[in-house]
Protein backbone atom coordinates (compact mmCIF):
# COMPACT_ATOMS: atom_id res chain seq x y z
CA UNK A 1 0.00 0.00 0.00
CA UNK A 2 3.24 2.68 0.73
CA UNK A 3 4.44 1.74 -2.68
CA UNK A 4 1.05 2.40 -4.39
CA UNK A 5 0.84 5.88 -2.40
CA UNK A 6 4.57 6.68 -2.94
CA UNK A 7 3.81 6.26 -6.54
CA UNK A 8 0.75 8.72 -6.86
CA UNK A 9 2.80 11.10 -5.17
CA UNK A 10 5.30 11.09 -7.47
CA UNK A 11 3.18 11.11 -10.40
CA UNK A 12 -0.10 12.97 -9.49
CA UNK A 13 1.15 16.52 -10.01
CA UNK A 14 3.29 15.83 -13.16
CA UNK A 15 0.00 14.62 -14.51
CA UNK A 16 -2.33 17.36 -13.31
CA UNK A 17 -0.27 20.52 -13.14
CA UNK A 18 1.97 20.05 -16.66
CA UNK A 19 -1.34 20.21 -19.01
CA UNK A 20 1.34 20.95 -21.60
CA UNK A 21 2.94 17.92 -23.13
CA UNK A 22 5.83 19.80 -24.07
CA UNK A 23 6.85 20.10 -20.35
CA UNK A 24 6.46 17.00 -18.83
CA UNK A 25 8.86 14.62 -18.05
CA UNK A 26 9.98 11.48 -20.43
CA UNK A 27 8.07 9.31 -17.95
CA UNK A 28 5.01 10.59 -18.19
CA UNK A 29 5.42 11.05 -22.32
CA UNK A 30 6.40 6.81 -22.26
CA UNK A 31 3.27 6.06 -20.22
CA UNK A 32 0.85 8.22 -23.01
CA UNK A 33 2.84 5.91 -25.39
CA UNK A 34 1.39 2.95 -24.14
CA UNK A 35 -2.41 3.06 -24.31
CA UNK A 36 -5.24 1.47 -22.59
CA UNK A 37 -5.93 -1.74 -24.80
CA UNK A 38 -3.31 -2.05 -27.13
CA UNK A 39 0.71 -1.34 -26.42
CA UNK A 40 3.04 -0.11 -29.68
CA UNK A 41 5.81 -1.98 -27.95
CA UNK A 42 8.08 -0.68 -30.82
CA UNK A 43 6.88 2.98 -29.96
CA UNK A 44 7.33 2.19 -26.06
CA UNK A 45 11.13 0.59 -27.18
CA UNK A 46 11.83 3.62 -29.03
CA UNK A 47 11.05 5.92 -26.42
CA UNK A 48 12.48 4.49 -24.17
CA UNK A 49 15.69 4.18 -25.69
CA UNK A 50 15.98 7.70 -26.29
CA UNK A 51 15.21 8.32 -22.91
CA UNK A 52 18.11 6.24 -22.29
CA UNK A 53 20.45 7.84 -24.73
CA UNK A 54 21.93 11.21 -22.91
CA UNK A 55 22.17 8.59 -19.49
CA UNK A 56 24.36 6.06 -21.62
CA UNK A 57 26.12 8.94 -23.47
CA UNK A 58 27.28 10.61 -19.73
CA UNK A 59 28.98 7.27 -18.93
CA UNK A 60 30.41 5.67 -22.09
CA UNK A 61 31.98 8.99 -23.51
CA UNK A 62 34.01 10.09 -20.04
CA UNK A 63 34.67 6.49 -19.70
CA UNK A 64 37.56 5.56 -21.30
CA UNK A 65 39.07 8.91 -19.67
CA UNK A 66 38.14 6.99 -15.84
CA UNK A 67 39.91 3.55 -16.77
CA UNK A 68 43.02 5.85 -18.27
CA UNK A 69 42.98 7.54 -15.06
CA UNK A 70 43.11 4.37 -13.14
CA UNK A 71 45.51 2.74 -15.16
CA UNK A 72 47.91 5.93 -14.93
CA UNK A 73 47.47 5.59 -10.97
CA UNK A 74 48.45 2.16 -10.45
CA UNK A 75 51.53 2.02 -12.37
CA UNK A 76 54.70 3.17 -9.58
CA UNK A 77 57.71 5.43 -10.12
Amino acid sequence: MSKLCEALVQRFPRLTILQNPDLQPITVALRNLSGSQIKEWNMVMAGALIAAMPTLLIYILPGCYFIRGLLAGSVKG
